[in-house]
């Protein structure tokens, strides 16, 4: 009976500590998980993006993948199929935001960021506004055309910078006749589209609405084009590689023969600077305007790369997510302080957003690498880009960069090659819904 007793009594006892445990356990609120982000970031954006999963440690848990921009549309595709593997926030090429779109797998970001945030995008972001007037995507960069000239070998040959693309194409004649084995650069990837047929006005990829795309290789804005490199494709003073394909990279980029020649905003510090790249010396390099095409009144810039962050509506974290590209806009310690692989610090690109623009400018003007500033051409030209170029919901680029260059590099035909995209790309917009106009 005494065991029996004390045995009640010491379950009583039990069950009345865990009672007094349970309600203190109740009454204690649950710690909250903190935000989690997956975020996708190709190779120079790679340093940026791992400081911020650093300086967000504790608060948001940033998880960081390299990953090649050109897979991105393909694997959007299978994590739709499948319903699950989605990043919640991507850097990608600038068209991916309207091919994304049509797989509806882009969040419309009006309302995850403040008014001065937008703001302050209002300038460089016009790509990422849909006919709707909302934004779906934030440009990190303007990659507009400008041409890249070395002043040391411009003076050694006794040339002016030119004016117009007549004048480009004399210099050329010129190189080919009296100083062969130099270069006026590249076709190949979108060095064709973005240098020449986009700064031409040529309508090969020109949205005229929703569901209306302009696409005619035989416009006299495409023609002319064609047929002012075409001489130079035959003398060779034009290559029909990429300005980062070995062969290119030991005929003339490491061998410092590239005279001029028309490409990106990123091009200075991205493939003429680096060491493992051109590696042109400190004090040979600058920018200038565009050369303006004949009878024209503005010297538009095409653009070349110029990329986007967007943000899948299947993030559950879309705030945060938004929040690491601001950063990597706007903030100094991206823009211009992180550490890059080769050394180098900072963004390689001319930012869309006006805050990272000053701070990027401060930069490149006071940088002696360069044998003038850059930034006035830069920034000239930022506000002449050709306009009518929209997104559009198929992969356009990687055409350009496939199935253009590749017929360009067979053929050695600068207008054979433009057609053969143009029949492309005619049949893929036809597929996802486009009326093709020429």
């Amino acid at each position: 009976m005494g065991n029996t007793l004390k045995k009640k009594n010491s379950l009583v006892a039990v069950a009345g500590a865990i009672a007094v445990v349970g309600a203190t356990l109740t009454a204690m609120p649950a710690q909250a998980a903190i935000p989690s982000i997956t975020v996708w970031a190709d190779a120079p954006r790679l340093p940026g993006a791992k400081l911020y999963a650093e300086i967000m440690k504790g608060k948001v848990d940033v998880k960081v993948e390299l990953h090649d921009v050109a897979d991105l549309v393909q694997k959007v595709a299978l994590f739709n199929r499948v319903k699950k593997g989605w990043p919640d926030v991507v850097f990608g090429n600038p068209n991916d935001v309207a091919v994304l779109q049509g797989a509806n797998n882009v969040l419309e970001l009006d309302k995850y960021a403040p008014a001065s945030f937008w703001a302050d995008m209002k300038d460089g972001n016009s790509w990422c506004r849909g006919a709707d007037g909302k934004t779906y995507c934030v440009k990190n960069d303007l990659a507009q055309t400008v041409l890249w000239v070395n002043t040391k070998l411009m003076k050694d040959f006794g040339y002016s910078v030119p004016k117009t693309m007549d004048d480009f194409a004399k210099i050329g004649a010129d190189i080919a006749k009296n100083h062969p084995g130099y270069s006026l650069g590249s076709l190949g990837n979108l060095g064709m589209y973005s240098s020449f047929l986009w700064p031409s006005q040529c309508p090969v990829n020109q949205a005229k609405g929703a569901n209306v795309v302009k696409i005619a290789p035989k416009d006299p804005k495409c023609t002319r084009a064609t047929a002012l490199v075409q001489p130079m494709i035959d003398s060779g003073v034009l290559s029909t590689e990429a300005p980062w394909d070995a062969e290119f990279l030991a005929k003339y980029g490491k061998a410092n023969k590239v005279v001029m020649t028309i490409g990106p905003s990123w091009f200075g510090e991205f493939v003429i600077r680096p060491a493992d790249s051109w590696a042109v010396p400190a004090g040979q390099i600058t920018a200038k305007p565009m050369p303006m095409w004949a009878g024209e009144k503005v010297n538009y810039s095409g653009e070349w790369g110029g990329g986007i962050y967007t943000v899948s509506p299947h993030s559950k974290y879309p705030k945060e997510a938004l929040a690491f590209a601001i950063f990597m806009v706007s903030d100094k310690r991206n823009v211009v302080t992180v550490k890059n692989p080769d050394g180098s610090t900072g963004a390689p690109t001319f930012p869309a957003s006006k805050i990272g623009n000053s701070l990027w400018k401060a930069k490149i003007t006071a940088d002696k690498y360069y044998s003038e500033d850059p930034y006035p051409a830069m920034l000239e030209q930022s506000t002449k880009i050709f306009p009518l170029e929209k997104p559009v919901s198929y992969d356009s680029n990687a055409a350009m960069e496939g199935t253009h260059s590749n017929e360009l590099r067979k053929t050695l035909k600068a207008q054979t090659a433009l057609d053969t995209f143009a029949t492309y790309v005619t049949n893929l917009a036809k597929q996802v819904g486009y009326k093709v106009t020429q």
